[in-house]
């Protein structure tokens, strides 16, 4: 395909993606590129990688346009064309892996110069010619942010987030190099990682198997039982994946259940098991040989455990949904552990889904917090005296890990900080921890997982 009625496709996916305020950016992608029939896999690709490489940069290829724009007096154009602009001539390339003229080439089938395309388009666009060192002065402009200033703004700006994250990481304690570093983690994507998901198969005969298929992997650096595959690769028609022997899951989220270390013999409620990612390590880690109540709001998701569960057929896994009797019955017991992994901003998971980025406001976020505040005040009677309640988001934001945490502890005396050093050291787990500390908040930059926040308390 011409490379700019490619870049010209990109754009109009970008400003539906803008207009959209709850489906995820991947869900209109796909939606987008299999409506036309006439793209070809190729073009696929280089949509879908130009415009999460736009999302994850916006607002800094965006800023860097219009001011570029203003200063030779020129025509703006629509966000979507200015973002895509300023991402694909300096930021992306500047700042993630990106490479807008390989993947050009590869969709075009010829050698490609995507400034010269950016250009035509914005021509066609707004009908004004750009200098024809516009890409030039772009990068200029980009060379001389200064995060180092202290300036919200310039933070902000050399991070890809929006300022009043930056303030909330402020206030966090984070201060201004680190979070320019974790901004710059979230503009890459995220690796696939799989999980060896039956304990009479060893990671290192996974491993061989997936090398005898052609498929290159390497071990977690975390988690015991994860594999980092190496290349784009869809497993979920893969023998291995429909005989259950793995499982797709974040490094960070396998450590959820190492962090609950379950005995065999416990009785766990999970009472936010959404599609069941962690449900299924739980029953693993137990041997199935425990019982594990899993439960949700939102039955569409339980509808997706259940799907899971036939693959791996764990017998001590029992679905209810809200509000039905036997909901009901089971939750008027008490159990050995409670895992809370509770309805969250997504911030954690910018590298997959860049767009919360932009969607994401300080109001929806104190419904949030309200939402997990509420979940914690229903669930935490269900804790047995001496049981473990496990408090999980996969976000990097205070207001909805500690400080709910916090907040909660400051409420509730008869529960108390539960270190997590010794569950990990059951499992050899390789993360250095004091010996006291009881929370955890995994980082891009830090751990090359997904962002998670993982709080351990006892009751007494």
């Amino acid at each position: 395909m011409n490379p700019v009625s490619l870049l010209g496709h990109c754009m109009e996916l970008l400003s539906q993606i803008e207009r959209s305020r709850s489906t995820p950016a991947d869900t209109l992608t796909r939606e987008y590129v299999r409506s036309r029939k006439y793209l070809g896999a190729k073009e696929r690709r280089a949509i879908s990688e130009i415009v999460f490489a736009t999302l994850r940069t916006k607002n800094t290829a965006e800023i860097l346009t219009r001011r570029y724009l203003d200063t030779v007096c020129l025509t703006q154009p629509t966000s979507a064309l200015a973002s895509l602009m300023g991402s694909v001539a300096a930021v992306a390339p500047a700042w993630t892996s990106f490479e807008p003229t390989q993947v050009l080439d590869v969709a075009a089938g010829e050698q490609t110069e995507p400034a010269r395309a950016l250009t035509a388009l914005y021509n066609r666009t707004t009908g004004s010619d750009l200098p024809t060192n516009w890409a030039t002065e772009l990068r200029t402009l980009l060379g001389q942010l200064d995060w180092r200033d202290g300036s919200i703004t310039q933070v902000s700006l050399a991070a890809c987030l929006p300022e009043w994250m930056v303030e909330s990481l402020h206030a966090g304690g984070m201060e201004s190099k680190d979070i320019v570093a974790l901004g710059r983690a979230f503009m890459h994507a995220a690796p696939l990682v799989i999980r060896s998901a039956h304990n009479d198969q060893s990671r290192e005969a996974l491993l061989a198997k997936l090398t005898h298929d052609g498929i290159v992997a390497h071990p977690a650096t975390l988690s015991p039982s994860g594999l980092v595959i190496e290349q784009r690769t869809y497993l979920l028609d893969h023998p291995l994946y429909r005989n259950g022997a793995i499982e797709v899951q974040d490094e960070g989220s396998q450590l959820v259940a190492f962090a609950l270390a379950p005995e065999e013999h416990w009785r766990i409620l999970d009472a936010c098991a959404g599609a069941g990612g962690k449900t299924l390590h739980l029953a693993q880690l137990q041997r199935d040989r425990g019982l594990i109540v899993a439960t949700d709001g939102d039955p569409k998701r339980l509808r997706l455990l259940a799907r899971r569960l036939r693959r791996h057929q764990f017998r001590s896994i029992h679905i209810t949904h809200h509000g039905t009797h036997s909901a009901r019955l089971l939750r008027e017991e008490s159990y050995d552990a409670v895992l809370l992994d509770v309805p969250c901003s997504g911030t954690g998971t910018l590298r997959r889904a860049p767009e919360i980025k932009w969607r994401l406001s300080r109001r929806q976020l104190d419904r949030i917090v309200a939402k997990q505040r509420q979940i914690l005040e229903e669930n935490y009677r269900y804790v047995r005296p001496g049981g473990v309640l496990l408090y999980v988001t996969c976000s990097i934001l205070p207001e909805e890990n500690h400080e709910v945490v916090a907040d909660f502890l400051k409420h509730h005396p008869e529960f108390v900080p539960d270190p997590i050093a010794h569950a990990f050291a059951r499992y050899h787990i390789p993360l250095s921890l004091l010996p006291d500390q009881w929370q955890l908040q995994l980082m891009p930059h830090l751990h090359g997982t997904d962002g998670f926040y993982i709080a351990r308390l006892r009751r007494r």
